[in-house]
């Protein structure tokens, strides 16, 4: 599933440094009489000399080089990223350098679809020393920046004579750091203007005040004042312009033409309008069939939020009827001092992401006699964790989690172990289409039940992962490797009668239908290890997982599209869950 930085230059320092030294020595002067002036001059002088044969040492040691250079050495960290104490970066600096980094990356590093700079911003050390309300419009603008890129880019090049920064990437041209910043501060100006409803003489001056900023780079008085021209007219006539384009501009092409074909044109609108603002955090509450757990949570999150919140709707956590529970958008601060964390009593997880393992429950309980706990079952794509959680919490008897990343599956083991499930489940790093169970030819060891979630374009979480619907796919190799796990599991992994759930965050059909409808086609035959199972649908049914009856298909799988669904729902990521049995 797919499922920074206050840094002083040398000479920034030292001229700090000389700036103070000469204040203290003229203070020290004025108090001490005239007798002592020849002294602390000669000190002065001396430690001024010093200061200054010390720059040229470290400059020689280590040379600055222009961003425009052609040879210039590729830094460890991104020269984007070294702001400067001497400057004190506003909420749209830190937001603006952000973007131009992540453009810059991209530049550089000739990938298709962006760095995502809110990761970016995430680790930058000026976003983290911004007040709150300063953090939170950061990271608004930055985000807005994101999803809105083609929208705001077409409007910019209506004012624009020239081609922009962005434009310049996609062809041979090298484009200068002082463009690609005056790039950043246009996006930066028009997300306020066009789309967050910011004043104008805020979102103009403020905003083009940041590339006089910038430590490393420097803009001329001719750019400044284009940016400057450029966000004024825009003021006037940006909301005509934007008229003018789709909010299909913010997507890739190809995606859009893809779901245009399966869902349709008005479908698809309503899906990427649904991406083009960050979606609530939900979360699944340990031994979620407990409805005193839910309350639990339910009363602790409601109590937490801004007692000056306006929204009484927004400041209480809602119940979903599939058991998560919607965090209220008022609530602030990191997740880790959220209620009840250290408890280990919930974690977030989509409510889409949660159908998968609930699915795999309701359709053993039907299908075996004696309980979960005497079932195995097998999360064959586990990190980070929230299916395998899932699991654990149904009280399932033996829980084999496999995990192809030994980095994602210690964060898998550190989720489990906050959650006090690490005695609960197997965990084991190894790709999922080669892993079997140990003795797997004792019957003692077959497995009942099996959660394919599989690696996809995660094409489903757009409100999450905006830079998703914007990059190209490998969809042949995608395709492939979900083929490979899918067929693995229920080849020589799952026991005949058993159930496989097979799943992608993803909104293409060939990462869905077509995969479950490729699995169905294969004829029975072979022999040993080249024996090919036959399976066949489980359908869904009416009221079994509530909420989501819309989303069974005429298949008997479940298609969840973003936007589409009433209540809280429709914040829910796109997902394609089916579900099979193995017949003997």
């Amino acid at each position: 599933m797919t499922r920074s930085l206050a840094h002083f230059s040398i000479t920034q320092a030292s001229s700090m440094e000389l700036s103070q030294s000469t204040t203290t020595l003229t203070s020290a002067t004025s108090k001490n009489g005239r007798k002592n002036t020849t002294t602390l001059r000669i000190r002065s002088t001396l430690s001024v000399c010093c200061l200054i044969m010390l720059g040229g040492l470290l400059s020689w040691v280590t040379p600055v080089k222009a961003l425009g250079s052609v040879d210039i050495p590729k830094p460890k960290v991104s020269p984007t990223t070294h702001h400067t104490n001497a400057v004190h970066l506003s909420c749209r600096a830190v937001a603006a350098f952000a973007l131009l980094q992540s453009n810059m990356k991209k530049s550089s590093n000739k990938q298709e679809g962006h760095a995502f700079a809110i990761r970016m911003l995430d680790q930058d050390p000026a976003f983290l020393r911004l007040v709150g309300r300063d953090r939170a419009f950061s990271r608004l603008l930055l985000s807005t920046s994101e999803r809105r890129a083609g929208q705001i880019g077409k409007v910019i090049q209506s004012f624009v004579r020239k081609p922009t920064a962005e434009t310049n990437q996609s062809s041979s041209k090298k484009t200068r750091p002082s463009d690609a910043l005056c790039d950043a501060a246009l996006r930066i100006g028009a997300s306020q203007l066009l789309f967050l409803e910011t004043p104008t003489y805020a979102a103009v001056s403020e905003t083009v005040e940041i590339l006089r900023m910038h430590p490393k780079i420097k803009v001329s008085k001719s750019q400044i004042s284009f940016v400057n021209a450029v966000l004024r007219k825009m003021s006037q006539e940006g909301k005509e312009k934007l008229k003018e384009t789709s909010v299909l501009d913010n997507i890739d092409p190809w995606i859009a033409n893809q779901w245009i074909e399966t869902y349709g044109k008005n479908t698809t609108e309503t899906m990427v309008q649904a991406a083009m603002s960050q979606s609530p955090i939900f979360l699944t509450v340990n031994h979620w069939q407990s409805p005193d757990k839910l309350k639990l949570v339910r009363d602790a999150f409601s109590s937490e939020v801004d007692s000056n919140s306006s929204s009484s709707k927004e400041s209480v956590a809602e119940i979903l009827p599939i058991g998560s529970i919607r965090v209220p958008a008022t609530l602030r601060g990191s997740v880790s001092n959220w209620p009840l964390y250290e408890d280990g009593v919930w974690w977030v997880q989509d409510p889409s992401a949660t159908l998968p393992a609930i699915a795999l429950f309701k359709s053993l309980q039907r299908i075996k006699e004696g309980g979960a706990e005497s079932m195995h079952v097998v999360d064959l794509c586990s990190a980070p964790g929230g299916k395998c959680a899932q699991l654990c919490s149904m009280g399932f008897g033996r829980i084999d989690a496999i995990e192809i990343s030994k980095t994602r599956s210690r964060s898998l083991r550190q989720n489990l172990r906050r959650l006090g499930m690490e005695t609960s489940c197997n965990v084991t790093v190894q790709d999922g289409r080669t892993w079997i169970p140990n003795n797997a030819d004792d019957a003692s060891n077959t497995v009942d039940g099996i959660l394919v979630d599989a690696p996809c374009s995660a094409t489903g979480l757009g409100s999450r992962r905006p830079d998703v619907l914007r990059k190209k796919i490998d969809l042949e190799e995608l395709v492939t490797v979900q083929r490979e796990l899918l067929a693995h599991a229920v080849d020589n992994v799952l026991k005949p009668g058993g159930v496989v759930v097979f799943a992608t965050c993803s909104l293409l059909k060939q990462e869905g239908e077509h995969q479950v409808e490729w699995l169905l086609s294969r004829q029975r035959g072979g022999t040993g290890s080249n024996s090919v199972a036959k399976v066949e649908t489980e359908p869904f049914l009416p009221g079994e997982i509530a909420g989501f009856d819309d989303c069974i298909d005429k298949n008997g799988w479940l298609r969840v599209l973003p936007g589409t669904l009433p209540g809280a729902l429709k914040h829910c990521d796109g997902f394609f869950v089916a579900r099979l049995n193995r017949i003997e």
